[in-house]
Order: C-alpha cells, then structure tokens, then sequence
C-alpha cells in the first residue's frame, strides 16, 4: 500500500539515529516520564540564551543539559503539587499575564505574538509556559508565603529604622553564583559543594569572568540572567547576605551558606534612592458592605425584585449592632467579602468606585447607609471605624513593609521548601547520552540544518498537545490551508475536538522519523505512531507535509498508512 501522494523533487534526506527518538525517557518523575528529546530541546534553548546574552563559552553540552534535567525535574515536581492541592490558572489570567508583559515591553496588543514569531518562538509554547509560571506561583503563595508570619516588633523596627526619620539609602544590584545543597545533606556532600565553591571563588580573584562563571557553574533560577539577582537595599535581603551590601562595586563576597547551598555574590551596580516626600495626613475608612448584584441581562422586572430585597436589607440594618451585619453579610451578600462579613478592611480615597467611596466616607463610625448603586450592583455599606493616617506612620506603611519583610523570609524558606519537596519525590535519571536528535550530514547549508531542526520541533509539539489533549494548541500546528480529507476545515476541527475531549487519556509514541525536503518552503516528516487511549490502541505510518509559514512550519496534508 502507498501513499497517494507522490513525492518528488527531493532534495536533502534527513534521518534520525534511534528510532526511540521522540520516546526516550530521561527521567521518570513520581511516575511521570520526561522525554530526552524535551531535554535536549531545552538544552539548545539555553545554549542559545546564553549566547545571545554574550556569553562565549557557556560550558559543554552535558553540563547544561544536567541544568536542563535539573529545571524540569523541579517545574514537574512543583506542577504534580499544584495538581493535587488542584490549583487552576483560567485562559484570563494567561492574557492578563501577557498583556503585563507587553506593557512591560512597551509593546502594543498583538505584537508580542509576532515579535516571538520573528525569533522562531510559538506564541502557544510561550502561554504554555506562562500558565505554568502563574500555577506555581499560586503553590508557593500557599505553601510558603501564606506560612510567613511577621512580627509587630519586626514591623516597628523597621519602621524606627528606615521610615520614621528617611533618609537616602544605597541600593545595590547583586548577582550571584549558587551551588544547591540537598534538604538533608551528608557531611561529605557539604564538604563537595565547599570545596567548588571554593575553586569558584579563587577563579573569581584570580580574574575570571562573573557571568562566564554563572553560566558553567551556578544552579539558581536567575543564572539565565547572568545570575542576577535585583537591586536590594539594607533589610530587603536576608541577614546572611547583608555584607555584600557594604562591598564596593566590583567586589565580591566570600562563600555565603545558606539553608538550600553555598552563595557567592557579587556588587555590580549601585544607585542612591531619596526619601519619598512625606506629604499631608489623609483619611481611612474601615467598611463594610452587603452586595446585591443585578445581572446584565436582567429585565425591569427582575431589576426591581433586587432592588427590593436591598432596600430591605438596607432597613432591617439601620440600628443593627455590628455583629448583626455581619450574620447578615454571611447570609445575603454576593461579594467576594461575603465569608468575612463583609468587611473590606482599611482603604484611602481613590481605592474604591465613586458612589461607594462617597458614601463610606460621608457617614460617621458605625452608620449604615441605604441603598448604593455602583457598577457592582446594590451596596448596603457600614462604616465601622475612620481614622487619620501620618504619611510617616507605621501604619501608613504597614502593607510595604509587610511585603518587603515577606520577601525576604521568602528568600530563605522557598528554596529550602523546594529541597524538600525534592527530596520527597521518587526520581528515577536515564541515560540519554547515546541519543541523537538528528543526524545533519556535513554541508554548509546551515539555513537546512536549521529547517531541519526546526521541523522536528514542530513534530514534537504536534504530539506532545496531542497526547496533552491541548485542542487550541494541536490545531496551532496546522496551515489555515490544511486540506482534509472529504471534510471542510471547519468540520474536521469540529470532529477533532470531539474525538480528542471525549478521552480519559492520550499517549503517542512517534519512532523512525525522517525529514524531506521538497523546497525551502515545503518538506515532508514521515514516520512510525503508536496511538493509544482508554478506548483504542494502533499503530500506523503517517506522512505529515510541511509548509513554513513565516518563520513557522505547519502541516498542510496528513496522510495514514495503517501497518499491518
């Protein structure tokens, strides 16, 4: 049986080495298995990073692929722990995320997409990659930052010292070069981990490059940024790390331990930063509210039921005490607040909407108003307390302060969390160093071999939202001009979304893959799959022919052979 397509016109063959390519296991990760293909995908990204980023001899191969492993490993560890507490990131929160970004890149809407397109770089992969950045986020917010609790005298404190009286005060960026410790470390993996940091240190005095030296040697989540840490100031970094703040710029420390390792760090910028001008005493209101919300498609009907039932509420609260409002807020408010009683706790002027700002203000302490209409719906608010804050307070400054001590508990605690969290996991390493992702003859046509390489990221991609069950990122990797078969586009992708949902799961295994090239626009990726899902196993050869879009490779045509 063959295709029904010919092939013509071929200009360069490609093969690759084992036909376990796209299946070969690195590790296997509390039973999830990570593929040696993603690894070393990975590994050419870092390469490439680190290069553009000048530098010039970012280490061998197998150091950075064990940096590779490493990642992975801990992103999959965390990510399992975000499923089981399950941990959901919402399509919103991923836009939210990269219009964040695009402001933050003084990018217009849109054009972050396309400005990852002209670096080869699939805007599907990256959101992928954000929602998992946004979902472990939220883990460590539980795990760790929820648990961090700090002082009033600790509040105080840095309140006597640093706001009370301001003054300008010496910023420092600070990079560093980290070298991880196990939760649990014998005395002869410490005495490992402070002889190299030694070795690192005296390359240092002896002139070696910083950001050469990151790139080899550190393990922290910042050394793709040339081990950068930020710029901190006293009491914005852990006490253990607090001389680097006295060194010049230029200088470096002696290795500093840590709970999770060995610390070298470096001045590389400084900056002064004036004190704030104080400006006037303002007021705060602390309120409360029950919420009544009048959905949008609501008639005149069902509007005026509502607004009833708030006015209702609104005199049955006129003269109640305060624990009274809160049962009620319990019982009949909409709102988020709706748990705490409703209480908003502290806020200023310009935090809320007009009308509700209005009203909270205008009232004295413990007042209930009528009801107030604002773009959230029906408001019953109690004014529970006010007072007037010194711009130079404590108070005025607690939120701040709170935050600046939080992070720098989380400096210390979310590393030694991850150590543990590590730890606990059953890892099992594989050998990938007899795999090779493609075999590229000797010829000076770079442009192919990068096709090529190309190519095979975008088969991989292809399977992995497959297997996945990633219906918007599987369609991504095919041409507006894919030509199904006694189908229309729509009403393929329509039955894929159907066939695919209705799955508990999906595994493909792709082996003895080849690439053709028909022209530099058209190419032709063949090979074995294995399919299989709780209601159907096969095995077929398929041909996927390609179109480059761009700088993108898409399928335009896929063809089945079933294998007997």
């Amino acid at each position: 049986m063959r295709f029904t397509i010919l092939l013509i016109a071929i200009l360069m063959t490609f093969s690759v080495a084992k036909a376990e390519t796209f299946d070969s296991i690195a590790a296997i990760i509390n039973n999830e298995a990570v593929s040696c293909y993603d690894i070393q995908r990975d590994t050419d990204t870092m390469l490439m990073q680190l290069k553009a980023s000048g530098v010039e001899q970012p280490g061998s191969r197998d150091q950075l692929f064990k940096r590779a492993l490493e990642s992975t490993i801990v992103k999959t560890i965390q990510l399992q722990e975000a499923a089981k507490l399950e941990l959901r990131v919402s399509r919103e929160e991923v836009e939210q995320a990269v219009q964040k970004m695009e402001m933050q890149n003084n990018l217009m809407p849109g054009q972050l997409e396309q400005a990852l397109g002209m670096q080869g770089m699939s805007f599907d992969e990256y959101k992928r990659n954000l929602k998992e950045q946004i979902q472990i986020g939220k883990l460590i917010n539980i795990a760790v930052r929820s648990n961090i609790k700090i002082s009033e005298e600790a509040l105080r404190e840095y309140h006597r010292k640093y706001l009370a009286d301001p003054k300008p005060r010496r910023q420092v960026e600070l990079g560093q070069i980290f070298l991880p410790l196990p939760s649990e470390p014998t005395p002869a993996q410490i005495a490992d981990v402070r002889s190299r940091i030694k070795a690192i240190h005296s390359k240092l005095l002896a002139g070696n490059d910083f950001k050469q030296l990151v790139a080899v040697h550190s393990e922290s989540s910042d050394r793709d940024q040339g081990g950068i840490m930020g710029w901190v100031m006293e009491s914005g970094i852990a006490k253990r790390f607090s001389p680097a703040l006295d060194l010049p710029v230029g200088a470096i420390t002696q290795p500093i331990r840590s709970p999770s390792g060995y610390h070298i760090l470096k001045v590389m910028q400084e900056r002064w930063q004036e004190p704030t001008p104080a400006g006037e005493s303002y007021e705060e209101v602390h309120a409360r509210h029950i919420l009544l919300k009048v959905p949008s498609f609501s008639d005149e009907k069902t509007s005026a039921k509502i607004r009833q039932r708030a006015e209702e509420i609104a005199k049955e609260m006129q003269g109640a005490s305060e624990e009274e409002f809160i049962t009620r807020a319990k019982e009949a408010s909409q709102g988020p607040s709706a748990g705490k009683g409703g209480d908003l706790g502290w806020f200023r002027r310009g935090m809320m909407v007009p009308a509700f700002e209005e009203t909270a203000f205008a009232q004295d302490a413990g007042g209930t108003s009528g009801v107030v209409e604002s773009s959230f719906g029906l408001h019953i608010i109690r004014t529970v307390a006010k007072r007037k804050i010194d711009p130079n307070s404590l108070e005025a400054h607690r939120d701040k302060i709170t935050q600046i001590l939080t992070n720098v508990e989380m400096q210390e605690q979310a590393p030694r969390w991850i150590s543990g969290l590590r730890s606990k996991a059953k890892i099992e390493i594989h050998d990938c160093s007899s795999i090779d992702i493609l075999q590229i003859p000797s010829q000076p046509d770079t442009a192919i071999q990068q096709d090529a390489q190309e190519l095979l990221n975008t088969a991989e991609g292809w399977r992995k939202a497959w297997s996945e069950q990633d219906i918007e990122a599987y369609f991504a990797f095919y041409s507006p001009n894919f030509a199904p078969e006694k189908k229309t586009l729509e009403q393929w992708k329509s039955y894929k979304k159907k066939v695919i949902a209705n799955k508990s799961y999906i595994k493909i295994a792709v082996t003895n893959v080849s690439i053709k090239f028909n022209d530099d626009k058209e190419a032709f990726v063949e090979f074995d799959q294995r399919y299989e899902s709780d209601r159907l196993t096969s095995e077929d050869h398929k041909l996927l022919i390609m179109e480059k879009n761009g700088p993108r490779w898409q399928i335009i045509k896929e063809l089945v052979q079933a294998q007997s």
